[in-house]
């Protein structure tokens, strides 16, 4: 019998509002690639998930003042698998890539279910066309 090991990307992601598109800054959308549409964007007090119709974007800022950023491309052809646990106050979805890395992503109220659902619709739509 074998074990995988998976390799944890962030400690974890944690959103607490959906953003729309025109709400995110230049240095933000500087990620983003002129063929991409944003489909959806949540944030947290620092952190930042984007996610367009090729990829998710994760920026996770650290340190004392968030100058330091960890940028997380993920696109969705190297997704091979993910579940949703739904919680009675949050809702976490984790991703497991190709190459066995693993991500949390925990959406807390006040976002609704509903947009959490829109989230693993979208994994699922872009996952399956693959």
């Amino acid at each position: 019998m074998s074990f995988i090991k998976f390799k944890p990307i962030a400690s974890h992601f944690r959103f607490y509002t959906s953003i729309s598109s025109n709400q995110l800054d230049n240095t933000t959308l500087q990620f983003i690639d002129d063929n991409e549409r944003i489909v959806l964007a949540f944030k947290s007090t620092r952190d930042l998930a984007i996610f367009t119709d090729k990829r998710i974007i994760l920026i996770d800022k650290k340190g004392i003042r968030g100058f330091r950023k960890s940028i997380y491309a993920i696109e969705y052809d190297s997704i091979s698998s993910y579940t949703l646990n739904i919680r009675n106050i949050d809702s976490i979805i984790e991703i497991i890539t190709d190459s066995s890395h693993r991500l949390k992503m925990n959406f807390s109220k006040p976002i609704p279910l509903d947009e959490v659902h829109k989230v693993y619709q979208h994994i699922t739509d872009c996952v399956v066309k693959k």
